[in-house]
């Protein structure tokens, strides 16, 4: 092999040896050595392609070689700093390099003005010639954009949920996920448009402006389909990418891109398999070509803002069906109380007549008095509910002991429980004080004991135990009934619901005692459950003993 001179401290492109230029030309990774002037001596199609984005035709002569000596002003002009700025001569690389420096692992962005730069790994220093000076600098480019964008696109997608669970309004989750994209992406502006089902169109529900940038034109109230870069998605269901605007043909959009600096615009749909919810749109600063990656993040911005806002109506059509709900059952309540409470009242007036009322005229009345007095306590217990549910319904809480209610209203349970036989033991201490409204806690233990009294079979036996465990009272409530089918078991506590063992059966009920019980044991801070045997079903309730900490009580 030939040695290079020793007569110069420069070593020139002539001695460039041409199997080294055939090796780097082979490289993907971007290679450039200058001599020790600064001169570019060598510099392959990856540093040309990264340079102006694959265009390395413009670095070539008229014989096809690639040009050399008068670059590294454009190599210069392409490389950014991680912020965005310039690179200044004295801090290029390959400047430090010849300074004795050596780079290792820095990063920088390297790429033609207007358009988005790639990411590269820097590492270089200096060439030595054989009297051991600096004789040239050499630097090699490796490219981690595909790295970099995905931690970006991991990162991006953390903060996209946390903007949708964190924030109140959908204004406000609309526009924190369009900052989370924005912010990362490098994308100054954004918008999220919806669709009004009622009149077809589209209407902008949030909006995002990076600190720095103006906000666009004032945006129309409404985009029929196929109107704007929004109604053009929304026409398509596809996405719609404009890598330079000013190609679009799109006049406004032109306009507004000229007037506030922005070259790419890039919409992405918002959709279910059932429906078109509406569009995700951004707008970039720099020309941007379309990649795989960046739509395939965007969709999945999109899928999960989708979800979303499906969740959300589905929310608030729940809780204004509840309203809806509560505010019928208070109506309907109040305007069946008032002639329920005269009805009975005058059928106990003329029951009262006891020479008057006789034979088949009492066996009547009687039926009417009983069924009367049966529907009142149904729409009771409708209001109870709705009010508990709501916390319309406030509670009278005072030092209680409960230990003496279950006792009580055990005494209470057993004349019921006497013609079919059933027993009901108790086991309970002697004092167990509570913090509660006695009222509300007598009506959820007489709800208890009423269901397993009514489900017990004849000659059965219900169980009643209450103990201290810590800082809670647990009571349970076991009986040896027909139990409830495994299917129906999630269904519980749900208001109006009965088993099919118990229709089954004939058995009389309205399904309103337990979501009531559970509606009293959640406003006084405490849980509800049932263990289900075989057979016989027990409930358990656990309340905060009067005094512990970490009671919670919606009594007000």
């Amino acid at each position: 092999m030939a040695q290079p001179s020793t007569s110069s401290a420069l070593i020139s492109a002539d001695q460039v040896l041409p199997f080294f230029r055939a090796l780097v030309e082979s490289l993907e990774t971007a290679v450039v050595l200058c001599d020790s002037g600064g001169r570019i001596l060598l510099f392959n199609r990856a540093m040309a392609r990264a340079c102006d984005s694959g265009d390395a035709a413009s670095w070539e002569n008229p014989t096809g070689q690639l040009r050399v000596g008068a670059e590294l002003s454009r190599i210069t002009s392409c490389l950014r700093n991680p912020d965005g700025s310039r690179v200044v001569r004295a801090q290029l690389p390959l400047s430090r390099a010849l300074r004795g420096e050596r780079i290792r692992d820095e990063e920088l962005h390297l790429g033609p003005d207007g358009r988005r730069p790639r990411t590269y790994r820097a590492h270089g220093g200096p060439v030595y010639g054989p009297d051991g000076r600096v004789a040239g600098a050499l630097l090699a480019l490796h490219d981690v954009t595909e790295r970099r964008l995905a931690l970006r696109f991991a990162d991006c997608e953390l903060a996209v949920s946390a903007a949708l669970v964190t924030e109140a309004t959908l204004a406000e989750a609309g526009a924190g996920a369009l900052a989370a994209v924005g912010t990362r992406l490098s994308w100054p502006y954004g918008e999220l448009w919806l669709t009004d089902e009622a009149d077809e169109t589209l209407y902008p529900a949030a909006r995002w402006v990076a600190p720095g940038h103006q906000p666009s034109d004032p945006r129309p109230e409404r985009l029929a389909r196929g109107s704007g870069l929004p109604g053009e998605v929304w026409a398509s269901g596809v996405p719609c990418w404009y890598s330079d605007v000013t190609t679009s043909g799109q006049a406004r959009l032109v306009a507004t891109a000229g007037r506030y600096g922005l070259r790419s615009a890039i919409g992405v749909p918002i959709r279910t398999p059932e429906q078109f919810i509406g569009v995700l749109v951004f707008f970039g600063s720099c020309v941007e070509e379309p990649e795989e990656s960046l739509l395939a993040l965007l969709s999945g911005v999109a899928a999960h803002v989708g979800q979303f806002l499906v969740r959300r109506r589905a929310d608030e059509l729940a809780l204004e069906l509840t309203r809806t709900r509560d505010d019928f059952l208070a109506l309907v309540g109040h305007e069946l109380r008032t002639p329920l409470t005269s009805i009975v009242s005058h059928t106990e007036l003329v029951l009262a007549d006891e020479d008057g009322i006789t034979g088949d005229n009492r066996t009547l009345l009687t039926a009417v008095d009983r069924n009367a007095h049966a529907l009142r306590r149904i729409v009771v217990d409708l209001l109870d509910l709705a009010g508990l549910e709501s916390g319309d319904l406030p509670l009278d809480l005072a030092p209680v002991d409960l230990a003496e209610l279950v006792t009580t209203a055990v005494s209470a349970a057993r004349p019921t429980a006497e013609p079919n036989d059933v027993k009901i033991e108790v086991d309970a201490p002697r004092v167990l004080p509570v913090r509660g409204d006695p009222t509300r806690l007598r009506q959820l233990i007489d709800q208890l004991l009423s269901n397993a009294v009514k489900y017990s079979p004849d000659g059965g036996d219900v169980r009643v135990r209450l103990e201290r465990d810590g800082d809670r009272a647990e009571l349970t409530v076991t009986d040896a009934g027909i139990g409830i089918p495994e299917a129906e078991r999630p269904r519980l506590f749900e208001r109006f619901f009965r088993s099919t063992t118990g229709t089954e059966r004939g058995l009389a009920g309205t399904g309103l005692g337990l979501p009531l019980a559970r509606a009293i044991t959640l406003r006084h801070g405490g849980t509800i459950k049932a263990r289900h045997g075989h057979p016989g079903t027990t409930i358990v309730v656990t309340l905060p003993v009067a005094g512990a900490a970490g009671g919670r009580f919606q009594g007000g």
